[in-house]
């Protein structure tokens, strides 16, 4: 902790000395980095603005809402490739593996088994859980289970991480729709950026309305006003 400490604090010296040592070569007074400045100044302030804006309890979404969104999209959620989903409990050696794989097979349950001797925290709690995973995401384990029976467990399978006992709870076909469980952060992040997006043109809107302005420039007059068309004709 002490050393931690004593590195965070090395560094915020390196970084004043560097950003002292910047201001007195007057870096802060060129054209470009000045423009880069004022840039980021205002990304900062319209970040605000829509950090204001947008308060949390807009961000909650019923049941209904969501249903809706997965009901309309689900070409959006149709599986490209196969699919498996799986779970299973990474073990240290070979023998070990066998150990456990005998055990199972008197009865322990896959659950147990996984909580007290899988190597792998991410899901030794939640019962060897890897989800949905294809071809492509785990090309070793696909190829060592294609053939595994539905809810048998396999023999030790050996990858860089260690043994593997896998068991297949599903095989999904490219084409099947994923289920809404899979999908539903996916369509909360979506429905976010909907909510967000029509606000924020709600609120440009309001302000091109009550504000005075205009795009002077010829050019970006142009691209302006071709937008703009665009956007009514949508």
């Amino acid at each position: 902790m002490q050393n931690e400490r004593a590195q965070i604090v090395e560094n915020w010296v390196r970084q004043e000395l560097l950003y002292q040592e910047a201001l007195t070569r007057e870096l802060d007074q060129q054209a470009r980095l000045k423009m880069l400045l004022e840039q980021t100044r205002r990304d900062l302030l319209v970040a605000a603005l829509l950090d204001d804006e947008f308060s949390s309890e807009e961000l909650d979404f019923s049941e209904d809402d969501i249903l809706r969104y997965y009901d309309a999209h689900q070409d959006q959620f149709q599986r490209a490739i196969a699919e498996v989903k799986a779970r299973h409990i990474l073990l240290s050696s070979q023998r070990e593996a066998n150990a456990r794989r005998q055990a199972l097979q008197r009865g322990d349950t896959f659950t147990d088994v996984a909580r007290e001797y899988s190597l792998d925290v991410d899901t030794r709690y939640q019962s060897g859980d890897l989800g949905y995973f294809s071809e492509v995401d785990e090309p070793s384990l696909w190829a060592a289970t294609r053939e595994l029976p539905l809810n048998r467990v396999s023999k030790s399978i050996r990858t860089e991480y260690g043994y593997h006992l896998i068991q297949i709870l599903e095989r999904q076909e490219a084409g099947t729709i994923r289920n809404l469980e899979q999908v539903r952060a996916d369509i909360i992040e979506a429905l976010v950026r909907e909510r967000h997006k029509a606000k924020l043109d709600q609120l440009v809107e309001q302000l091109k309305n009550t504000s005075d302005w205009a795009v002077k420039d010829p050019v970006l007059q142009t691209a302006h006003s071709a937008a703009d068309s665009q956007a009514t004709a949508m």
